[in-house]
């Protein structure tokens, strides 16, 4: 089958670089993509962190909208639990409206950076860790123009032909759930690789209700990927991103990517060598030859035809050049 291919982008920043050329490489990045074929680019949301340049995905979205012809744009995903839903369904019609059915909306439970960012995100008010599916359901209340807690509240733009899909992401049964239950699009974080898998996205189809905000559902995997002439050399580039996972599991700030060789001094003969490894092991690596069929088992395994790609590399050419033969092998 041919597969839906988008890019998780991150604005990933390197050693030695900085947010702002993160940010133009994300530009340059969705405007190959918008030529190339490739069906989305969806930006992630982080703060205070070093190793990626984007704070802001609602605006990097609305810029890469304006600048691209046919590709659909969105936020993967915006960190719900610092801001309010009015104002996420505000601006979520607007783009949705200027960008009829290109715009996506990519909601996110997860906090979005270490605590301090978070603290000062909620201007250093204790964090409401309320259900943020009860927000999910208040952002959907605006959107369709419903009655909600604030009765004949109008979220302009009002009277909207096309509702943005809304992309609700998670890496657990209890997101699968929640998707369903609000008959929203599914992403489903492959590539953390501590997740439940296939039972999460069967769990989705399962529950899923057709008679909310779609119809049908929608699933899409999130997958780690890279790809280059030699094998080695492909594993190599997945270094950095490996890294930067390993750092996350263990709740740190990830640096700015590195070039492979550090790395390799840090983790050789580390304790955190072996789990190092086991990060790597679950990027999808490989040579533009096989590529295709790596992915088309990978969408398989999980019922879907459409696939997200993400790529960090402390390279920008080899990062490009991965998504290049993943849309060529297509």
């Amino acid at each position: 089958m041919k597969l839906k291919l988008g890019i998780l982008d991150q604005s990933p920043t390197i050693e030695g670089g900085n947010s702002l050329q993160a940010l133009k490489n994300s530009i340059d990045l969705a405007l190959f993509a918008d030529e190339a074929g490739f069906h989305c680019v969806i930006y992630s949301e982080h703060h205070g962190v070093e190793a990626y340049g984007s704070s802001s995905p609602e605006i990097l979205s609305a810029v890469t909208l304006s600048r691209t012809k046919r590709i659909k744009v969105g936020t993967g995903g915006i960190m719900m639990k610092n801001y309010s839903a009015y104002k996420i369904a505000e601006w979520a019609k607007m783009l949705g409206s200027l960008y009829p059915e290109r715009f996506i909306l990519g909601l996110g439970k997860a906090p979005g950076g270490l605590k301090d960012a978070v603290s000062a995100l909620n201007n250093h008010r204790p964090v409401i860790l309320s259900s943020q599916e009860a927000k999910l359901e208040e952002i959907i209340q605006y959107i369709k123009e419903e009655k909600g807690i604030y009765n004949g509240l109008i979220a302009q733009p009002k009277d909207i032909v096309h509702l943005p899909e809304i992309l609700w992401l998670g890496s657990g049964i209890q997101s699968a759930k929640e998707a369903a239950k609000h008959g929203v699009s599914y992403s489903y974080a492959d590539f953390m690789g501590s997740g439940p898998g296939v039972e999460s996205t069967e769990t989705y189809f399962n529950e899923f209700d057709r008679n909310q905000y779609n119809p049908v559902p929608s699933l899409q995997v999130a997958v780690a990927v890279s790809v280059a002439d030699d094998l080695k050399m492909a594993r190599y580039n997945a270094y950095g991103m490996a890294y930067q996972f390993l750092q996350a599991r263990h709740i740190q700030a990830p640096e700015a990517l590195l070039p492979a060789e550090v790395i390799e001094q840090r983790i050789l003969g580390s304790e955190d060598e072996e789990e190092f490894f086991k990060v790597l092991d679950h990027i999808i690596i490989d040579t533009p030859d096989n590529i295709s069929g790596r992915l088309q088992k990978k969408a398989e395994e999980y019922h879907t035809d459409e696939l997200l790609i993400l790529c960090n590399m402390y390279k920008e050419s080899n990062r490009i050049d991965t998504y290049k033969s993943i849309i060529l092998a297509n």
